[in-house]
């Protein structure tokens, strides 16, 4: 085989590597932390919720849906096992006061039926305080080793 080959293939494999290992818009997280869409809600739970999130999580996934000012919000609060293992609980009617972000819903559109996504920094419900994630929006569970039938969610 010619060197020349050798050298173009490698080449090739080297590129095509670099590029398989760039993040392509549907693997980016949609929980990224971002402080300007910060937001703090005092709401109330109309419904719980249990999905997949998509991106990297792939744990079934705690979303409260509440109302505030007129407003629904889907609150990301984090993967079930997370919850579980604190016992965190919610119920319809609870009373909640919510610090968290705003995500924005690529291909979403404004309707006063649609509810924004809020992932969740803290929730208070009177004395009682749940911090999934810190200061810098990174998971607080990411210390603890999920169940293995979980799935996994960073």
């Amino acid at each position: 085989m010619n060197r020349n080959h050798v050298v173009a293939g490698l080449s090739f494999l080297l590129i095509a590597a670099g590029f398989a290992q760039s993040p392509s818009a549907a693997s980016k997280s949609k929980t990224k932390y971002d402080p300007a869409s910060q937001i703090k809600i005092t709401a109330v739970v109309d419904d719980i919720e249990q999905r997949v999130p998509g991106g990297a999580c792939k744990a079934q996934s705690v979303y409260v849906i509440v109302k505030a000012d007129g407003q629904n919000y889907a609150l990301y609060v984090g993967p079930k096992w997370f919850l579980d293992e604190l016992t965190a609980t919610f119920a319809k009617g609870d009373k909640l006061e919510v610090t968290g972000w705003k995500v924005v819903k690529e291909g979403g559109t404004d309707s006063t039926e649609a509810s924004t996504d809020v992932v969740v920094r803290q929730i208070k419900r009177g004395d009682w305080v749940l911090d999934p994630r810190d200061d810098t929006g990174s998971p607080n569970w990411s210390w603890m080793k999920p169940p293995k039938d979980s799935g996994k969610c960073i």
